[in-house]
């Protein structure tokens, strides 16, 4: 997951303040040495404590994936020794508006498009090349009638189609918003977000 290190318009300078809370990562802020809850985004011990950064859209995929999609970018090289973690132990996340909802990675797995409910917004979430991608599904306060036709989601109202992994249309109208979305284990959601 990745957060704006923005707070009331002041960009923040964060390190890994090496500590474990619920068993993720925590980090503090070299301003006023407050904690922060990498997951939640939120200040739990300091003065800034009660404090949220805001979650931003990311991707997690792999470096060929990226490249395919985006060809521009310019990364780092670095060993990437695998982390041993199969998508069947975790759950899609999607934060909208302070809420957040967890959806199996298995179906998503298996090419479908799962259409669920996060603060009282409809929204749709697929996986693509291996990457996770979540959309609002509405638009201009109508709720879309969305399915899955190959990497594309269509609206099947309008016939309208979007890009899977980038939530263009193909036929010239508006981009879907994107929402963020990341891989948590089913226990940590449930011990993170659910019991607080």
């Amino acid at each position: 997951m990745v957060h704006r290190r923005e707070v009331n318009g002041n960009e923040i300078i964060f390190g890994n303040q090496g500590d474990l809370l619920q068993n993720a990562m925590t980090l503090f802020d070299h301003e006023s040495g407050s904690v922060w809850s990498q997951p939640t985004g939120e200040a739990v011990l300091g003065p800034r404590k009660g404090e949220s950064l805001d979650l931003l859209p990311s991707t997690l995929t792999t470096w060929e994936t990226w490249q395919e999609t985006f060809p521009d970018t310019l990364a780092l090289d670095v060993d990437t020794r695998s982390n041993n973690f199969g998508d069947r132990e975790f759950v899609a996340v999607v934060a909208l508006n302070d809420e957040h909802v967890a959806i199996n990675a298995e179906a998503l797995r298996a090419g479908s498009l799962v259409t669920t409910m996060v603060a009282g917004a409809t929204i749709v979430v697929a996986e693509e090349q291996g990457v996770w991608t979540a959309y609002e599904a509405e638009v201009d306060g109508r709720v879309l009638d969305l399915s899955r036709e190959g990497s594309h989601i269509v609206d099947q109202a309008s016939g309208d189609r979007w890009d899977i992994l980038r939530g263009n249309s193909t036929v010239g109208g508006d981009p879907l918003v994107r929402l963020p979305v990341f891989s948590s284990f089913p226990s940590d959601y449930e011990r993170i977000f659910n019991e607080g």
